[in-house]
């Protein structure tokens, strides 16, 4: 009886199967490939970034870039790769207005407060905390600091 049930059952899946194009067969099956193999090298490990910021230098935006307030800001580097082209990590500012040029690729995640990010053109964007942005290598503009500002971030690049 079980073998009578196989051999009807099988039928529909058989018909299916054929009808299926080859290329489509050959993903479904790719779905139950082994993995790739692990990359060779040398032992890595992930780099967490803490639940508190670590303790970090204060520094000031040069003066012929402040435009109002005292914008004094932190950085604490979580990682840097060791190329040097590549960074993440935490960074704050005060309350204040200045102009800023990126010679990076900078992913941008605001964890506390608030800023106006206006480009060269005076297009503006406000972002607040759980907000996420990109800003292009080459980017010219101001940042204006409503609320002190604490985010995570990561760049690419030379930065010349």
């Amino acid at each position: 009886m079980i073998i009578k049930q196989l051999l009807t059952s099988s039928g529909p899946l058989l018909a299916y199967l054929s009808a299926v194009p080859v290329l489509r067969r050959a993903s479904i099956l790719q779905r139950f490939a082994p993995p790739p193999p692990l990359l060779d090298g040398p032992l890595q490990t992930t780099v967490d970034f803490p639940a508190v910021q670590p303790p970090a230098e204060r520094y000031s935006v040069p003066r012929s870039f402040i435009l109002s307030g005292d914008p004094v800001q932190t950085v604490t580097y979580i990682y840097t790769s060791p190329d040097n082209l590549f960074a993440a990590g935490i960074w704050t500012c005060e309350i204040g207005k200045f102009r800023i040029d990126f010679g990076r690729a900078e992913f941008i995640q605001i964890l506390e407060g608030e800023v106006i990010v206006t480009d060269a053109e005076g297009s503006s964007r406000t972002y607040r905390a759980g907000d996420a942005f990109v800003t292009p290598k080459g980017f010219s503009g101001t940042w204006d600091v409503i609320a002190p500002i604490k985010k995570h971030f990561t760049w690419y690049g030379s930065g010349e």
